[in-house]
Order: C-alpha cells, then sequence, then structure tokens
C-alpha cells in the first residue's frame, strides 16, 4: 500500500500507510484529529514499473535521453562502441 502525508492542526505532519480509496484522510496517531492529505513532494514517475506493465519505449527513451546528457558532459564511461550513439 502506498504512503501518504496529511498535516495534523495540533502536530503537523505525519505519513500514514493507506488504501489508495482511503487516502484523502487519516487520524492523527497522537490525537485521533481527522486529517486532510497534502503533498509534499513532488510525484515521480516509476519508468520502470511502466515498462514493465506494457510501455517498454518508456525505460529506452528515458534511459537514452539520461546516457546522451551524461556522456555529452563528460560525467560517465561509456564503452567507445556505445558512445558514437549519442554523439
Amino acid at each position: 500500500m502506498p504512503t501518504y502525508d496529511y498535516r495534523c492542526t495540533e502536530h503537523g505532519l505525519f505519513e500514514m500507510i493507506q488504501t489508495v480509496a482511503d487516502r484523502e484522510w487519516a487520524h492523527c496517531p497522537h490525537c485521533t484529529l481527522c486529517c486532510h492529505s497534502v503533498i509534499t513532494t513532488a510525484p515521480t514517475l516509476d519508468i520502470e514499473a511502466m515498462a514493465n506493465i506494457g510501455m517498454p519505449s518508456a525505460f529506452e527513451v528515458s534511459g537514452d535521453r539520461m546516457t546522451k546528457r551524461h556522456v555529452q558532459a563528460g560525467q560517465n564511461y561509456t564503452h567507445p562502441a556505445k558512445a558514437q550513439k549519442y554523439r
């Protein structure tokens, strides 16, 4: 189950493992006050998981972009035969 962030007016932020159906609110673990969910960080995409559920090009496209950026910046080692692809 996913972890969601909530804000209690008395105790501040807390995390709770909830089902997707119950994600809108949770009870504060300290005072049992009903609290609404908040977004504290930007959501991320799990490219590998997307590839596993039927979007095989998602990982290849994003991986190719990142590899090209690293090669251009000289920040990683790439075998010379593969480096030609990204120049």
